[in-house]
């Protein structure tokens, strides 16, 4: 009897939403994963600049990871020795606790010209990929499985001061997380992480800027020759440098690995010529996938 009671009361809360656990579609502290990058100390002629990157951690040291575009100025040529040109001096790096509920939040202050100047940031030659090392881990991260995100404590570098630490500390993945270009499963579910300032009104806001959003697609392909991610996902200006998790399932378990960084949206063009009064218009439309660069050229320059 005690059996079959046994069975019936776990049946129960195998059925009844009020007994069993409700459980996030990611684990949840992959919400902590996007840092927000305010960028600071720019040109006269460039305005406010926000982008979104995240944590890693290796042997070497403790990272920074992004796109090109949201550090550097690409206008510019690059002339090694000389390292390449900043778009703006300093960056204020804003992340989450791990703990969803727990809202207080890590607060780094990073000058980047400092930090460019030592050599600690690299930008890859032919994909839009950056790496800053902010620190030098002084403890090992907890042993966990493949596709779980760490944390641990760093000693942060010359030129990065620590303002605010959330209860959690600062979350990171490691280095053995990130799945390479051959790896990526086209169809399989991605979720995108990051902060896209281009959306919504900001005199009237609806979202909050500061906290970041999620949105969910599929690997659609891969760009071969490119060594892209081609995402069905919807990306905007803020999103660059966010990171792409995509969710592989080995029987009953589901696993959570960083594939890549938001890059660029694809966009469609939609052109109208009126011969008679010589006019032509053309207009640019976010066509609603994105590109994402793989994690093959992060790992190249944190192994540099």
């Amino acid at each position: 009897m005690k059996k079959i009671l046994t069975f019936l009361l776990l049946l129960t809360a195998m059925t009844s939403p009020r007994l069993a656990l409700a459980q996030r579609a990611i684990p949840d502290d992959n919400l902590a994963l996007p840092v927000l990058i305010n960028l600071t100390d720019c040109g006269s002629s460039i305005t406010a600049v926000k982008g979104t990157g995240f944590f890693v951690d290796a042997d070497s040291g403790f990272y920074l990871v992004t796109a090109r575009h949201v550090l550097f100025n690409e206008s510019q040529p690059v002339q090694p020795p000389s390292p390449r040109a900043l778009l703006c001096k300093k960056a204020e790096l804003l992340s989450y606790s791990k703990a969803p509920k727990d809202r207080q939040r890590n607060r780094l202050m990073v000058d980047l010209q400092a930090l460019n100047e030592a050599g600690r940031i690299k930008g890859h030659a032919s994909h839009d990929v950056a790496v800053v090392q902010i620190g030098l881990r002084s403890s090992p991260s907890p042993a966990g499985s493949p596709n779980q995100a760490a944390s641990g404590t760093i000693d942060t570098l010359r030129g990065v001061q620590t303002v605010q630490v959330a209860p959690s500390g600062l979350l990171s993945t490691s280095i053995t997380d990130l799945k390479k270009f051959d790896e990526v499963l086209a169809v399989n579910d991605v979720y995108v992480l990051g902060y896209p300032s281009s959306i919504g009104i900001q005199q009237t806001p609806q979202i909050d800027y500061d906290a970041p959003l999620l949105r969910k697609g599929i690997v659609a392909g891969v760009n071969s020759a490119n060594k892209t991610v081609v995402l069905d996902c919807l990306t905007f200006q803020g999103n660059s440098g966010g990171p792409v998790v995509e969710v592989t399932h080995e029987g009953l378990v589901s696993r959570f690995w960083i594939i890549g960084l938001v890059s660029q949206y694809v966009p469609v063009t939609e052109t109208w010529v009126n011969t008679t009064l010589s006019y032509f218009n053309m207009q640019i439309h976010n066509s609603g996938y994105s590109v994402a660069e793989p994690m093959d050229p992060v790992i190249e320059l944190i192994g540099k």
